[in-house]
């Protein structure tokens, strides 16, 4: 027997013992209704009615983009042969992980560039030392000996200039420099193959990485309702891959630009992207919350609506504890609560807890 039908079982024998009775010359007769006993609260909950502010829900599509935040476009810096490539689109890398590596014309003379900085500060070391010892034997002046020191330190800044080149572009011995990645992601865009021939002064990318610890997600709003939307306002979001799932965020920004061929408004959704779930070009609906008007209506949770027969009902409970059946019109349904239009108001003790198996109990005659 399975939980439902346990619970069913539970429910009916519950009400069974607790129909309210009233005596009459010492004799019980039986009402038609039920009361709401200890025994029964044990697999119930109520719920007390509140009149809320009327909320419209607006859908829009929307897509997943890269969070343009942590997007980085990598450049060529310069010339030459691609003569390896490492990543392709879609994986995943780290900071600093070799991307591709560059045979260069230019990398080769700043090789050389290096090579005879090195060597002049070796000859201009090697100056000093022997300006240090004529000085102390009385043999040179003290402007030689100062002269020997500034060509010293002049060969040393231009070295330490060389080198550090050499670590900003990552340049390495035999004329290569390799192209790192500037940040830890996804490989969004590749724009280079092995034995390419590159310059430094091209426009396009070598490569585009982007992280996807965050998504942005992009709704399309019409001009009619462009009123109805506000930077803050609740949102949920669903995916085809993903059926039964929703993502919960809020708009945080709002484009005041509409396109020019879609007249539509762009809306920015950041969220948290746990796992990777949602990848950039993935079509969305967003559900949008919206305060539509000033009016309130009383507003329930969905556990506590039963539709039958064409019709809503739910299971109220008196404070003297008396289950009745009522019947209820609905205005507006959400994701996970309703407006009603007639049938409750303010105040009123509602079922909101295995009621379906009460309304069955109750209507068992």
């Amino acid at each position: 027997m399975d939980m439902n039908r346990i619970l069913q079982v539970l429910v009916g024998a519950v009400l069974f013992l607790s129909s309210c009775s009233t005596k009459d010359n010492n004799e019980t007769s039986v009402s038609p209704e039920m009361c709401l006993t200890d025994s029964l609260m044990q697999v119930v909950s109520i719920d007390i009615v509140h009149t809320r502010i009327l909320i419209d829900e607006l859908t829009l599509n929307g897509r997943v983009t890269f969070n343009q935040e942590q997007v980085v476009q990598v450049f060529p810096m310069f010339g030459g042969r691609v003569i390896a490539v490492n990543a392709e689109v879609g994986d995943y890398v780290h900071k600093g992980e070799v991307l591709a590596v560059v045979k260069s014309g230019e990398v080769a003379e700043y090789e050389k560039q290096l090579k005879d900085a090195e060597q002049q500060v070796a000859v201009t070391r090697r100056n000093w030392d022997v300006a240090q010892d004529m000085y102390n034997a009385g043999m040179a002046s003290a402007r030689d000996t100062l002269q020997a020191r500034q060509e010293l330190v002049s060969a040393v800044t231009e070295e330490r200039r060389l080198k550090e080149v050499y670590s900003i572009y990552n340049l390495s011995d035999e004329s290569r420099y390799e192209i790192k990645s500037p940040i830890t992601g996804f490989v969004a865009e590749k724009h280079v193959n092995k034995d390419m021939q590159i310059r430094s002064d091209q426009g396009e990318e070598l490569f585009t990485v982007s992280g996807l610890d965050n998504v942005w997600i992009m709704g399309d709003v019409y001009e009619s309702d462009i009123r109805k939307v506000k930077e803050g306002a609740p949102v949920r979001i669903t995916a085809l891959a993903y059926p039964g799932r929703e993502f919960v965020g809020s708009i945080d920004k709002v484009y005041h630009i509409l396109d020019e061929e879609s007249k539509t408004m762009s809306v920015r959704i950041k969220l948290r992207n746990e796992d990777y779930l949602l990848k950039p070009g993935m079509f969305t609906n967003i559900y949008v919350q919206c305060e539509s008007t000033d009016d309130t209506m009383p507003c329930i949770d969905l556990h506590a609506l039963i539709f039958e027969n064409g019709k809503n009902y739910v299971v109220t409970a008196s404070e003297d504890g008396r289950l009745q059946v009522k019947e209820v019109e609905v205005y507006k349904q959400l994701r996970n609560r309703c407006y009603i239009h007639s049938g409750l108001q303010e105040g009123d003790r509602i079922l909101n807890r295995n009621t379906l198996l009460v309304y069955n109990a109750l209507n068992a005659d």
